[in-house]
């Protein structure tokens, strides 16, 4: 039997006569926070949507907690949405922006005023209860939106890019918690975003999207290193990447020896794996970086463009300098086309 509580079954979806999510299969547990990743255009936000009852289905069918809801409105599916936009009352206070939902649902005051103090609590702004969202910091106006959705008891919170709108220290802070959120509550979370590094911290299992359909699902581990395709690899950071037939790899602008036989199909390389200042393979600095501990490289050689990054204390190559690297096999990711 199985023990999903959100079930996405043969799951298609479209814009007038396009197709953009054709035919997708997932499960997702009771508890687990899943993302949804991919780039633009990958069908991520519409399978949102579709599981919030915001559009219509093409065809297949979603439940939830063992219910078919593909029929069912969306303010009858016990969904919880948190927005890229806040979405928040400006003319209301934090205890009237959680209360709202509370008192269309027609709940007793002496409810309503516990509810809202204990999802304050829980994001814990209880002590910014009479101010309105334009006295409160970016990260402070997102923890009130999670606070207005949790107050409903959701079966399933949904989060579309809700940390975009925030700077580099403060999703940083939000992704703290989230996390802490979803252990308290133990809600079923399912966030969508673009951004591997928010996927790869906050996940319980990531789903890759392309084209509407999953590339690659695991555990943030198994995508970051043991992706399956040559997308997955690319988009986790193994951004050189080359066909491998024996031991000649090949680029967009020629073919080169390596010192070692591969598998046919693919071998790819993080940057961090490219190893400068000597080897078997010349090129030409064509762009440098730097990037705090580290110094990255664009390098142009027969092969096409070859991204590099090393310790910032090592000596610096100017543009335009001739430079050896060498692609190790102790760094290489073997990829199978199938």
């Amino acid at each position: 039997m199985s023990d999903a509580f959100v079930s996405l079954q043969n799951l298609s979806l479209a814009y007038g006569k396009t197709v953009v999510v054709p035919d997708l299969n997932l499960d997702i547990r009771k508890g687990e926070l899943i993302a949804l990743l991919g780039p633009s255009g990958c069908g991520k936000t519409t399978t949102m949507r579709a599981i919030a009852g915001l559009m219509s289905l093409h065809g297949g069918s979603i439940s939830i907690d063992g219910i078919d809801m593909s029929r069912t409105p969306a303010n009858k599916r016990g969904i919880g949405l948190v927005f890229q936009s806040y979405a928040l009352f400006p003319h209301l206070n934090a205890f009237e922006n959680v209360a709202f939902g509370l008192r269309l649902k027609k709940l007793p005051k002496s409810e309503i005023a516990s509810g809202v103090e204990a999802g304050l609590n829980t994001v814990g702004l209880s002590h910014l209860a009479d101010r309105k969202p334009a006295e409160m910091s970016g990260g402070q106006q997102q923890r009130l939106s999670l606070a207005r959705s949790l107050v409903m008891q959701p079966k399933v919170l949904l989060l579309d890019e809700p940390l975009s709108n925030l700077d580099a220290r403060l999703r940083l802070e939000m992704r703290t918690e989230l996390q802490r959120v979803q252990r308290d509550t133990g809600i079923t979370m399912v966030f969508v975003t673009h951004d591997q590094s928010e996927a790869l911290a906050l996940a319980d299992r990531i789903v890759l999207m392309k084209d509407g359909l999953i590339e690659q699902l695991g555990t943030p581990d198994d995508l970051y290193n043991r992706p399956e395709t040559a997308f997955a690899a690319d988009f986790f950071g193994f951004e050189n990447i080359f066909n491998v037939s024996g031991s000649i790899i090949t680029g967009p602008q020629g073919s080169a020896p390596i010192n070692f036989k591969a598998v046919d199909g693919h071998l790819a390389w993080r940057p961090g794996a490219i190893k400068i200042g000597n080897g078997s393979h010349q090129g030409t600095v064509r762009g440098v970086a730097f990037a705090g501990e580290q110094r990255e490289y664009v390098i142009d050689c027969q092969l096409g463009q070859i991204k590099a990054s090393v310790s910032a204390d090592e000596p610096a190559h100017e543009i335009g300098t001739s430079i050896a690297f060498d692609l190790p096999k102790a760094g290489a990711l073997s990829i199978l086309v199938t």
